[in-house]
């Protein structure tokens, strides 16, 4: 089914976005009414509904037309938000699961909040998250959860850890230090382990290793005592001079 592009509506920019339950607009029926009367939007609901293969519900235009009206999203990258949120509920729940338009609407305001207001941008957006979803099964060995599919939660530290850039050998050293320290895979603990290297530029083991030792010398271990104790004895020196010039006046 052909689609109205971008050029028949000019893009709005994204507007600050809460969250969909705080700025979602009330339509009434009357305004759904008069919005599917024009070819855009009734052409974008046709395409959304063939593609969830269900005819959408008074509530669901609702959302749709959130998405349209409130955030300005173009009828092309609202298609492809469908398509990204069919694609994503397949991979995590199995073949035939489809999207909510609440689970739709939620990545729409994600989708605003980066600007995501183009055909170019969103695609570009879907490519990086394809990209990375493809490192998880490998990332999942990496931690030694098998072969089993992560959960939401685990997918998004997952999905954020390979994002920044990491290699294997820094992964696994962020999991060993968290095991050492917390007996098991603590996500959250690991994850700081993580953000601190990132935010420092250290994203591969010798980085890591290199960057440790730039900090052991920049306060290697007793430095302060060692620097405490050359000053007492500096001053131990000058009383034990000043005494002997002292002596040697008195004579």
């Amino acid at each position: 089914m052909a689609l109205p592009g971008s050029a028949d509506r000019q893009p709005v920019p994204p507007p600050p976005a809460p969250s969909p339950s705080d700025a979602r607009p009330e339509y009434t029926r009357a305004d759904m009414a008069r919005a599917l009367e024009g070819a855009e939007f009734a052409s974008l609901t046709s395409a959304v509904e063939e593609k969830l293969g269900k005819k959408l519900t008074t509530p669901d235009l609702a959302i749709l037309l959130g998405l349209y009206d409130q955030l300005g999203l173009p009828p092309d990258v609202i298609f492809l938000l469908v398509g990204f949120c069919g694609e994503r509920t397949v991979h995590r729940y199995g073949p035939g699961r489809k999207p909510t338009l609440r689970q739709i609407e939620k990545e729409g305001y994600t989708w605003a909040r980066l600007g995501l207001m183009n055909q170019e941008s969103a695609a570009a957006y879907i490519r990086k998250y394809q990209r990375s979803r493809e490192a998880l099964p490998r990332m999942m060995r990496l931690l030694r959860l098998g072969d089993r599919v992560p959960s939401p939660s685990e997918e998004k530290y997952l999905m954020s850890w390979d994002s920044m850039g990491f290699d294997d050998e820094a992964i696994e050293l962020a999991y060993d230090k968290t095991v050492v320290k917390c007996k098991e895979l603590k996500w959250a603990y690991m994850n700081k382990i993580l953000m601190s290297w990132h935010e420092k530029g250290l994203h591969s083991v010798e980085q890591i290793q290199s960057g440790d030792r730039h900090e052991g010398r920049k306060n290697p271990p007793g430095r302060q005592e060692a620097g405490r104790s050359a000053r007492e004895d500096i001053a131990r020196m000058e009383k034990y001079l000043q005494r002997l010039r002292q002596e040697g006046g008195a004579d």
